[in-house]
C-alpha cells in the first residue's frame, strides 16, 4: 500500500505575473520564491504542448503553488476541479478577497448557520476555503 503523506505543490494557470501575485501574495499571503522556465521539449513530454513555459513558485510553510503564466486572455475551462485550502480566519479572507475584487461564492449549508465558501482567481481557478 502507498500512503500519501502530504501535497508538495499544486499547479494552476494565470494570465500574468501581476494577477498571480495579486492572488497568492496579496490575498493568501504567500511568498514568491522563484521564477523558472520549462523548456519546450520538456513541456511537450509532460503536457504534449511544445512551447517554452514560464512558471512562478509561491510558498508558505504548508503549501507550494506553481503558477504557469499564459500571457493571454484565456480562462479556465474546467468548472469542477478545485483545490481546498484551510485558513485561519475565513471572514477576514472574505473581506480581503472582496477588497481585491476576487469572486466570492458563499452558499448556505442546509439547516445550519454556516456556509460553503469558494474563491475564484482572475484566471478562473476555483479554491474551496475551510
Amino acid at each position: 500500500m502507498i500512503l500519501i503523506l502530504k501535497i508538495e505543490h499544486i499547479a494552476v494557470s494565470s494570465n500574468s505575473e501581476e494577477k498571480a501575485d495579486e492572488f497568492f501574495i496579496n490575498l493568501l499571503n504567500m511568498k514568491k520564491v522563484r521564477s523558472f522556465v520549462v523548456s519546450d521539449d520538456l513541456m511537450e513530454k509532460f503536457f504534449n504542448i511544445k512551447k517554452e513555459q514560464r512558471v512562478l513558485r509561491y510558498e508558505n510553510e504548508d503549501l507550494g503553488v506553481e503558477a504557469f503564466i499564459t500571457d493571454d486572455k484565456n480562462q479556465a475551462q474546467d468548472k469542477f476541479t478545485h483545490t481546498c485550502l484551510i485558513v485561519e480566519d475565513r471572514n477576514k479572507l472574505i473581506e480581503r478577497a472582496k477588497e481585491l475584487n476576487f469572486e466570492v461564492i458563499q452558499v448556505p449549508r442546509k439547516n445550519s448557520d454556516s456556509f460553503y465558501l469558494f474563491l475564484k482567481d482572475f484566471y478562473g481557478n476555483l479554491f474551496e476555503i475551510k
